[in-house]
């Protein structure tokens, strides 16, 4: 398990810390609470932790993925 950070692209604001397996990749959409965000990129990323970029998903391209 490594610890990852997930933080806002623009404002750098922390939105979760959490374990996870391994850390996530460019692009893979990750959960925050309700809210689907995708990863922008990873920075920092060593094998006892990682900082991972994401940025919201939007509301349209959700739906569109479900259908």
């Amino acid at each position: 398990m490594i610890p990852v950070q997930y933080r806002d692209s623009q404002t750098e604001e922390i939105l979760d810390r959490r374990y996870e397996e391994c850390a996530p990749r460019m692009g893979e959409r990750v959960q925050i609470g309700f809210v689907e965000y995708q990863v922008l990129f990873r920075w920092r990323c060593v094998p006892t932790s990682c900082i991972v970029y994401v940025r919201r998903v939007p509301a349209e391209v959700r739906v569109q993925a479900a259908a």
